[in-house]
């Protein structure tokens, strides 16, 4: 996801989540320099500096690092970092959403930035109305989900795991969706972006099904210099499709549900960041745990 670098000053809510990072940093043990920062999140020094000093928003991959290199515990700080770059763009598009950002209690808690979602007359407490698109077929989805891709304005997550590879579907909007995420990724850019992908290994026995090694394999090859797309791979001993999901900027949640033929595919769209958030933090836990595409295959052939 790119860091934003908006036009001064700076939103409020952005200055305030630059605060609560600062604040974060200071009750470690050893204050880490801005330096030490740099080297633990492997970036830029002068990239810190911006992040503390609130002239950029960083992307989330930067947050969950700088809390780490500080000793925070990142699930508290996701939902914080989501509805703080919420309430950015809304801020920046004169939608009058407050700009205060509640200071973080002594463990860093999220903290909410945004009011509620409405909730309907008659409806019970904590219902709220989510506005879906329904995409009847393949080509309908792909066509959609694909458009959406190039409108993309800082990252991306998408789930791959179905029990084929990719390149034996035969629709021309499903390779055109596939098409457009490297493309993404590899455009040039004056912000960061950022494409994150879990694909899913079917194994039978414990063996990866040949096919889709094949197909990893090669992709691994096509991406491995895109500097801004990663792959880990999901082992997948389940004889059926998993349910696949498009993730994009912080609010627009693509659902995919394959059928039993490999070229029956269909789904639907939502845009809301509550919504979002809850596939987000699905998507990190998922990340967190699984294994680098390269080093899944490196593996494998030691062991061949």
């Amino acid at each position: 996801m790119a860091e934003q670098r908006p036009a001064s000053p700076p939103p409020e809510a952005q200055l305030a989540f630059a605060r609560q990072l600062r604040e974060l940093r200071r009750r470690t043990l050893t204050m880490p320099t801005e330096a030490a920062l740099a080297r633990r999140m492997r970036c830029a020094r002068s990239t810190v500096s911006a992040i503390l000093n609130g002239r950029r928003f960083p992307t989330w991959p930067r947050t969950a690092a700088f809390v780490e290199a500080c000793g925070g515990v990142e699930k508290d700080w996701l939902e914080l970092w989501l509805r703080a770059k919420r309430h950015i763009e809304e801020a920046r598009r004169g939608a009058g959403v407050p700009a205060t950002v509640p200071a973080p209690a002594a463990a860093p808690v999220p903290a909410p930035l945004l009011a509620p979602l409405p909730v309907p007359e008659g409806a019970g407490a904590g219902s709220a109305m989510l506005a879906a698109q329904w995409y009847r077929n393949n080509r309908e989805f792909y066509g959609a989900a694909a458009e959406r891709v190039r409108e993309a304005r800082s990252e991306i997550r998408v789930t791959y795991m179905r029990r084929y590879p990719p390149t034996q579907y035969t629709t021309p909007a499903s390779a055109a969706y596939f098409e457009a995420v490297l493309g993404w990724a590899g455009e040039d850019s004056e912000d960061e972006r950022c494409v994150r992908r879990i694909i899913g290994i079917p194994e039978h026995g414990g063996t990866p099904d040949g096919d889709m090694l094949d197909w990893a394999r090669r992709h691994h090859e096509d991406s491995k210099g895109i500097l801004n797309y990663e792959a880990s791979v999901l082992r997948w001993p389940v004889a059926a499709d998993g349910l696949n999901m498009a993730l994009i900027d912080d609010s627009v949640v693509f659902l995919a549900f394959s059928g039993g033929p490999r070229q029956k595919l269909n789904g639907f769209i939502v845009e809301d960041p509550t919504f979002m958030s809850y596939f987000a933090s699905y998507f990190e836990q998922l990340w967190a745990a699984l294994q680098p595409l390269g080093a899944y295959l490196q593996e494998l052939d030691g062991t061949s």
